[in-house]
């Protein structure tokens, strides 16, 4: 029955919704579903930035061991510890202590003064002190220098200050300094020959101190959170431009070095970036996890590429059976005419929206993983100009290291697993639901499979286009 106002109305005096109603309500549902999604994205990704703020460290790991006298040069926190049986040299002293030096004897070549029970305080261009010397230091940072050809092997630049206990009588050689003896109030400047008795605590503030090895000290590295890479000025060997930091970094100079048990020779130079230990006496023992290996120029990495030489062997049928999976299901929904589920046509923006969420987590991730990797990332760096307004080219240089082997992940890992749940999904009536599922998972496969392949991608399409920048040879 229909009343005058035009209102459509059932047997039972019910009022019909007329088509546009339908619509709206059905549209209005669909907008509900979004925003609440979107708000739920919103609080999933910042869960996900708060448990994981540095990232979630899965990249692959070598075994790294060395042993020989080659050139070796160490950076991070640094943990040094053991004997010093004999010189420690120190150069452009900021401030040397002594402390309750039993007895000091003190000549310029033409007088001679002694002191007891002594603390003294010396500043000058450098000493050479002979001892017999323990060392329990841990340094915020601080690079060492193993060359057994040195008269010191190791050298040590820090902006800390290194503390020492002497053991027994210590000579020392003061180069254009000045000696302050607090407790006579004694000072004067010049060149000196000094001879400290007993056994007292000691301390260096200098440019660079040299100790020699051995009595044997044991080092120990890992990353630092007080990198200061102006500490390399005053470091006498050459090291390669490298686009990221060299916190937490080991580099040998030739030698032969192990690989999670395979030997590889060094031509040229290898960098690892991770952590470790080392014993130091004539030779260097060596034994360290790294997250980054570069072997002659090189990434280090156990994935092959035997049938295309740019697809690794573990993910290359990936491709062809996504397209089989595509070819297949299109055929199916042709023959059998599958009919789209009239709950999905509304999920568009829910589709779009778990989308986005996983790509967002999914290169938040990532770029967090370089940044564990190499301590640079596209995200660190991005901070850092808004910060300084400024950036360097070797720093830029983060950006193809990060990016390229994202696109390479995406291409041979996200890309086949979307296409392959998409499909699936659209066999039942769920093709809207299915590609923001299938786009969903491929992003996050990216990150989850993806990060291995890093070293492997670097190595087919950056190294070889700026391996001339990266990793010049030395001297040349």
């Amino acid at each position: 029955m229909e009343e005058e106002s035009g209102e459509v109305r059932d047997v039972f005096g019910r009022r019909r919704r007329g088509e546009g109603e339908g619509n709206g309500k059905k549209e209005f549902s669909g907008n509900t579903i979004t925003i609440a999604s979107a708000v739920i994205a919103i609080i999933i990704f910042s869960a996900v930035v708060s448990a994981y703020p540095h990232g979630m460290h899965i990249s692959e790991q070598h075994n790294v061991s060395y042993t020989g006298n080659d050139n070796v040069f160490l950076s991070g926190a640094l943990t040094v510890s053991g004997n010093i049986k004999g010189l420690i040299i120190s150069e452009n002293i900021s401030e040397g202590k002594f402390y309750g030096v039993e007895q000091v004897i003190i000549t310029d070549g033409a007088e001679e003064k002694r002191f007891s029970n002594a603390d003294i305080t010396i500043t000058g261009e450098d000493w050479k002190m002979n001892t017999n010397a323990t060392i329990d230091e841990k340094f915020g940072y601080a690079i060492a220098a193993f060359n057994s050809s040195n008269e010191t092997a190791m050298g040590i630049l820090t902006e800390d200050i290194i503390h020492f206990t002497c053991n027994g009588d210590t000579a020392l050689h003061l180069n254009n300094g000045f000696i302050s003896i607090e407790n006579e109030s004694w000072e004067e400047g010049g060149n000196f020959y000094i001879v400290l008795k007993g056994n007292f605590n000691a301390s260096v503030d200098a440019e660079v101190t040299g100790l020699q090895t051995a009595g044997g000290l044991n080092v120990s590295f890992e990353k630092s959170n007080n990198f200061d890479s102006s500490l390399l000025n005053s470091l006498d060997m050459e090291i390669p431009p490298l686009p990221f930091d060299i916190d937490g970094a080991c580099m040998i100079l030739g030698g032969v070095i192990s690989i999670d048990g395979s030997p590889e020779r060094i031509d040229n130079f290898s960098f690892f970036r991770g952590e470790g230990n080392a014993f130091i006496s004539e030779n260097m023992h060596l034994n360290m996890k790294a997250v980054v290996s570069i072997v002659d120029g090189s990434f280090y990495t156990c994935e092959k590429a035997t049938k295309v030489w740019f697809i690794p062997d573990r993910i290359i049928l990936l491709l062809p059976i996504a397209i089989a999976v595509w070819i297949i299901s299109a055929i199916i929904r042709k023959k059998y005419s599958a009919k789209i589920e009239d709950y999905d046509k509304g999920m568009s923006g829910f589709a779009f929206v778990i989308h986005i969420l996983a790509l967002a987590i999914s290169f938040y991730l990532w770029d967090q993983e370089i940044k564990y990797e190499f301590g640079e990332s596209m995200i660190s760096l991005a901070i850092s100009f808004a910060r300084d307004g400024s950036m360097g080219f070797l720093q830029l240089m983060i950006v193809p290291l990060e990016i390229i082997p994202w696109f390479a992940a995406f291409t041979f890992i996200a890309l086949p697993v979307r296409v392959i749940l998409s499909s699936l999904f659209s066999l039942i009536g769920l093709e809207r639901v299915g590609k923001g599922v299938g786009k969903a998972t491929g992003v996050l496969m990216l990150f989850f499979a993806g990060v291995v392949y890093i070293p492997f991608f670097l190595n087919v399409t950056v190294v070889p286009l700026i391996k001339e920048i990266l990793f010049g040879i030395l001297g040349g």
